[in-house]
């Protein structure tokens, strides 16, 4: 009994410690709990769906503890939706609040259940978005559900997301422009999705009104530049210079703001102006020349001298005066010791040469400098010395400048003997014989070398008495060797210490007094022996002295023949004949070919050279076949219509070459034709016809050379309609008329070929200027012919 009773005191003992012990735990977790932190504050469920929920206590000591199966969780329209331990079950259409409890602290979930979406769907001119800054538009969201029910507005239940955030933002579906740019809109509602692609200030075209700018840094003006944006529906904003992205390739040159442009240094930079998702370029030139002039190109100073007045250096441009840069330009010199240069004043050092160069941007100009320089040195060729009878001999040297001056400067020289112990030069040119022999004696001044032959008890020059020599068979020559000993004495003629040969017996020979005899047709060489030197000559022996054609140049085309005449002077045959006995070559048979009596084919253009040799002699004919040296059109400009009448659409070209000769051809079935742009105007043999509106060129080429017409199709000054704005029913339709007027003042009725465009085809479509109204609204027909466009404002009612 005593066991017993202790047993159930142990019992009872351990029930009161635990209930003990839970109930000090569970006072302490409520007392210490900061706040009842819920993953999700809203839920969005179909029928049948469900969502989890997360309840995560926060304590004072800031410890988490995971409340979800400890709260107490009820619903306050179980009809909709109902809740256990955080999972949330939607039930039926309609919302409902969840309360979550933990303690002293309550949270709750707003619960919004659908039916079942099966599609979600927004309106065609919503699908996507082209919008402006100042645009807010509405995109409506209609949700079909499982049933087959719809909802035609659930833009304030669906979830929305951008992923851009900085293009464009989103509530309940209205759309906030930010910035310029593209971002996708996302909408959700239930299991469904759709995305909308957005384009902010998103613009077609973006042009400057000038893409090429001239300034000078010097003048300090600023040139403001001017953008029109184009957009994709046709609307023009005149100028968006201000809120453009401006940047410069050389901010040395040439900065910018806002569009305003600011010269500061001469050269180029290219300015980028970026607006949406555009750029335009402006080309910037800043002290832009075409060239730089010197007042003078050749300077010629004595040493120790400077010029009057400085070389004036001007900038010439394109489109104002030149502009006087002498102070502003870089001077420098190619040899300082030679000339130094400050700002155009040249100073001359010591004598040679240097380049004077001007630079001014990127242009420069030279300017040579001869410092005591010569232009020519002259001085006898050669002198003949003797040691008996004249041993010395003064030199004269002769400088002529490049200022028309001259001067005898052999005591400024400097001179030179190649043999010293033959012939002794002194610092004055004074020559002095010392042995028989020869020597070159060379002077030098001013960087200008020349040379004389000084010979000593020789002759100046030996050689046979004469190179060559015609014979007929049968004919004789006396050869001999001439001793030349210059000006001051008698040359000596040689023969018996000679010793003579002939290389060809049989056709020319020679004796040993120097008698040479022709034998028989053909060329021998004679050569002579004396002093250990040999020197010869070329005997011809019965061969014609002279070969002609009095035809120099033949001018002819592809396909042309023209036979060479020749002529022969001691022609030992009969005159007739001469083409055939002759021999003929064609240094390029594929441009002109000869056959063998000299009868010349035009192959294909270019030039050759046609040879005849006969007798010993040749002769050359220059052949020019389709070699042109130019080619004309007999218009400089053709201007078509499409729209007009039959004469209008077409223009024929005549083209002509004229050859070297002066002679001209017409060529314009033979040229090769051809058109830069086949969709804008075609050609076939000089017919050029008009295909659609724009510019091209049309090239008409033949042999080398070529040339080019502009063309252009529909070109206009304006384009207009009959009407700007019509007033309309659904239903009706009302025919517009497009009329172009053309550069030449001409009007033509372009009604079909525009090409036509509606903004709102809800509202209104057009099909070759006929407008019918489709449902109430206004819309915007645009017309488009030849590069210009109109619009005409429809409205429905």
């Amino acid at each position: 009994m005593q066991k017993k009773l202790q047993k159930m005191l142990v019992v009872s003992l351990v029930m009161v410690l635990c209930m003990a012990y839970s109930g000090i735990t569970w006072a302490a977790t409520a007392a210490d709990l900061s706040k009842l932190v819920l993953s999700k504050s809203k839920v969005n469920l179909e029928i049948g769906d469900t969502a989890s929920v997360t309840a995560t206590g926060v304590y004072k000591d800031n410890s988490t503890e995971n409340l979800t199966i400890k709260a107490s969780w009820s619903s306050m329209n179980s009809a909709v939706a109902t809740v256990y331990n955080g999972t949330i079950t939607a039930v039926g259409e309609g919302n409902s609040t969840i309360s979550v409890v933990y303690g002293s602290e309550t949270e709750s979930v707003q619960v919004n259940v659908t039916k079942k979406v099966k599609a979600l769907t927004i309106s065609d001119p919503q699908k996507k978005l082209d919008l402006k800054l100042n645009d807010n538009p509405t995109i409506h969201l209609t949700a079909t559900y499982a049933d087959n029910t719809t909802d035609p507005d659930v833009s304030s239940k669906a979830d929305w997301t951008v992923d851009d955030n900085s293009i464009v933002s989103v509530v309940n579906g209205t759309v906030k422009p930010i910035s310029s740019g593209t971002a996708t809109i996302t909408a959700t509602y239930g299991k469904q999705t759709v995305s909308i692609p957005v384009s902010v200030e998103l613009v077609k075209r973006l042009d400057p009104n000038v893409t090429q700018v001239s300034m000078l840094a010097s003048e300090k003006k600023t040139v403001q530049i001017t953008l029109k944006a184009t957009y994709p529906d046709g609307d023009v904003k005149e100028d968006v210079a201000a809120k453009a992205e401006w940047t410069t390739s050389n901010p040395d040159v040439a900065d910018v703001i806002k569009g305003e442009i600011t010269a500061y240094g001469p050269g180029s930079a290219t300015i980028t102006a970026k607006y949406g998702t555009k750029t335009a370029t402006i080309q910037v030139d800043v002290d832009k020349t075409i060239r730089l002039q010197a007042s003078k190109q050749d300077v010629f100073l004595h040493a120790n001298t400077s010029l009057d007045a400085p070389i004036k250096v001007e900038a010439v441009y394109p489109d104002k005066d030149p502009v006087d840069i002498t102070k502003d330009a870089v001077w420098t010199s190619s040899n300082e010791k030679v000339a130094f240069v400050k700002q155009g004043m040249i100073t001359a050092n010591v004598p040679g040469s240097a380049v004077i160069t001007a630079k001014y941007g990127d242009k420069s100009v030279t300017i040579n400098v001869d410092v005591d320089v010569p232009r020519h040195l002259d001085m006898v060729e050669k002198v003949a010395l003797s040691l008996q009878d004249a041993k010395t001999y003064q030199i004269k040297l002769k400088a002529t400048y490049a200022n028309g001056e001259s001067d005898d400067v052999e005591k400024k020289a400097d001179w030179k003997s190649s043999k010293e112990d033959v012939v002794y030069v002194s610092s004055s040119g004074m020559l002095t014989a010392y042995k028989k022999g020869e020597a070159d004696i060379s002077a030098t001044y001013g960087g200008v070398t020349v040379t004389t032959h000084v010979a000593v008890d020789m002759p100046l020059k030996v050689d046979v008495s004469s190179k060559k020599v015609s014979l007929k068979v049968g004919g004789t020559y006396a050869a001999s060797i001439i001793l030349d000993y210059g000006a001051d004495k008698a040359s000596e003629q040689v023969t018996d210490k000679v010793e003579w040969s002939s290389n060809k017996e049989d056709i020319a020979k020679i004796d040993e007094k120097g008698v040479v005899t022709g034998i028989s047709s053909g060329t021998a060489t004679i050569t002579g022996k004396y002093d250990g030197e040999s020197y010869t000559m070329t005997v011809e022996v019965g061969l014609v002295s002279d070969l002609t054609s009095p035809q120099s140049l033949i001018i002819m085309s592809t396909g042309d023949k023209k036979t060479i005449d020749l002529s022969a002077v001691n022609d030992p045959e009969a005159a007739d004949g001469l083409n055939k006995r002759a021999t003929w070559k064609s240094s390029n048979p594929s441009v002109a070919s000869v056959d063998g009596e000299g009868v010349v084919t035009g192959m294909k253009s270019g030039k050759a050279n046609i040879t005849a040799e006969y007798g010993g002699k040749k002769v050359t004919v220059a052949v020019e076949v389709d070699v042109i040296s130019k080619i004309d059109a007999d218009v400089d400009f053709v201007s078509l219509k499409t729209a007009g009448k039959a004469k209008e659409k077409t223009a024929d070209v005549k083209v002509t070459v004229t050859f070297s000769d002066g002679s001209t051809k017409d060529v314009s079935d033979k040229a090769d034709w051809s058109t830069s742009n086949y969709k804008v105007a075609s050609v076939n043999k000089g017919k050029i016809t008009a295909v659609a509106s724009g510019k091209t060129t049309i090239t008409a080429k033949y042999g080398s050379k070529s040339v080019r017409i502009p063309v252009e199709v529909d070109i206009l000054k304006y384009l207009q309609t009959n009407e700007v704005s019509v007033n309309m029913s659904v239903g009706q339709s009302v025919p517009l008329t497009a009329i172009a007027t053309y550069n030449d003042g001409s009007d033509s009725d372009v009604t079909k070929p525009a090409l036509w465009k509606s903004s709102r085809i809800l509202t209104a479509t057009v099909k070759d200027g006929v407008v019918k109204a489709t449902g109430k609204g206004k819309a915007t027909i645009t017309v488009t012919f030849g590069g210009k466009s109109t619009k005409v404002i429809v409205t429905v009612k």
